[in-house]
């Protein structure tokens, strides 16, 4: 991998996370979007799973899940970190503090429907994107990040129903629930679909085709090749 794709990894990488982090602090807010109740995580939440794909075209699919399950993990230290400071002594009202703890801290059944549904819908997409990239090689690109969206959004949506609201409410609902949020999300996610042109194609295997070890810094992997 060159310095300056390695440089473009590191940039799509950090919009990967700081995406996860806005859909996740912008969940606060609801709103009314072509007649349909969302919130506003479902604006900037389709857009992770094309950065997703972008990664995945940079340095393949080992890199792309190592990005998903950090990713996840730094949103469980910051909820870790919320609760904490909601649980702190405030300069304010206990009133104020109670409204601010409940800001901060959601439900861990959410929190943790949300991060297993992500993390596992994510995922799928990786595999789904590495099965066409298989059968389709380096054609059709716009091809793989939609079959590979299609799928792991409405997934994504399932799941977090199922294991947050999973027995509690009814299957009218959960559909009402499911159908409106999905169809704007695919609606941002396709809008997203033109940014995988914006990256280089590197390879389904970082080393197979980079020669790079566990053990050697990324930007080796030329100097490795020169000198052999």
């Amino acid at each position: 991998m060159s310095i300056r794709n390695l440089h473009i990894l590191i940039l799509v990488s950090v919009a990967y996370v700081a995406a996860q982090m806005i859909a996740d602090i912008s969940n606060l807010r609801e709103l009314i979007l072509f007649g349909i109740a969302i919130d506003s995580f479902s604006i900037v939440y389709p857009l992770t799973f094309t950065l997703r794909d972008m990664a995945h075209k940079l340095a393949g699919p080992r890199i792309a899940r190592t990005l998903i399950i950090a990713a996840a993990f730094i949103y469980l230290v910051v909820q870790a970190f919320f609760a904490l400071i909601a649980s702190l002594p405030p300069e304010m009202s206990e009133a104020e503090r109670i409204t601010l703890g409940a800001l901060l801290t959601p439900e861990w059944r959410f929190l943790l429907a949300a991060v297993l549904a992500s993390v596992i819908s994510q995922l799928v997409d990786t595999e789904i994107y590495t099965r066409w990239l298989q059968r389709f090689g380096r054609e059709k690109q716009w091809g793989r990040v939609l079959a590979s969206n299609i799928i792991s959004i409405p997934l994504d949506r399932v799941l977090f129903l199922v294991l947050a609201l999973g027995g509690v409410i009814s299957m009218d609902r959960f559909l009402e629930l499911f159908i409106g949020v999905t169809i704007v999300r695919l609606f941002f996610g396709i809008i997203a679909i033109p940014g995988i042109y914006l990256v280089e194609e590197h390879s389904q295997d970082w080393i197979h085709i980079t020669e790079i070890r566990h053990t050697d810094p990324p930007s080796f992997a030329r100097a490795k090749r020169d000198g052999s």
